[in-house]
């Protein structure tokens, strides 16, 4: 019986998400590695949908760094507001109708830097090496790649994270860490990890995104 299913970036694809948890198993806890918002077509119901998922079962939901820059600008940072526009936020708020629902920006603020269980660390975009995830400031957690990936450091448990899209859509495995970003809104995949058995699914990309 699987514990947790992880599941990289979705980045608005809801088509794909839909499918996608279709085929996850129905039990064990699903944990979200963030990026919901921006660039895919459909930010708002991909809200929507985790809401109403999370009233059926146990779900545990990370902050990416999307998240984070859409944060800021609804806190009225002028800087990373425009970072955010740029960078697929003007496409989240077309799927609001120019503002995000309220319910909706509170799930954000809700969304954890990090998940933890005795095998595995769960984390947006990674870690530094030789740190512990209470280590280190939340928006490292949400942006780092070097020296996250290319070091051979071992945390004592397998990071499992996004972030950085894999090339070809299939999971990066290696010893101390498992990519699980295969870039669906780039018309790839969209993956989940189902753990501990390391089984992969993998749904083909369904939603035409504006980019």
């Amino acid at each position: 019986m699987p514990d947790y299913t992880a599941i990289g970036d979705i980045h608005g694809m809801d088509a794909t998400l839909a499918a996608l948890l279709s085929r996850v198993p129905d039990t064990g806890t699903l944990v979200f590695l963030g990026d919901y918002l921006d660039r895919g077509p459909a930010s708002r119901e991909v809200v929507e949908r985790l809401l109403q998922l999370e009233q059926e079962r146990p779900c545990i939901f990370l902050r990416g760094n999307h998240e984070a820059m859409a944060l800021a600008a609804l806190d009225g940072d002028p800087t990373l507001e425009r970072g955010w526009l740029l960078n697929g936020g003007l496409f989240t708020l077309e799927s609001y109708g120019g503002r995000i629902l309220p319910a909706h920006e509170a799930f954000l603020r809700r969304t954890q830097p990090y998940f933890e269980t005795d095998d595995c660390i769960f984390v947006h975009a990674g870690l530094p090496p030789e740190c512990r995830p209470d280590e280190v400031a939340p928006d490292v957690l949400w942006w780092i790649r070097e020296p996250f990936l290319s070091t051979s450091y071992h945390w004592g448990k397998l990071v499992i994270h996004g972030h950085t899209p894999v090339e070809g859509g299939r999971p990066e495995f290696l010893p101390n860490r498992i990519n699980i970003d295969t870039g669906a809104v780039y018309g790839f995949t969209l993956t989940a990890l189902v753990l501990p058995e390391h089984t992969v699914v993998a749904e083909p990309a369904r939603d035409l995104s504006p980019e």
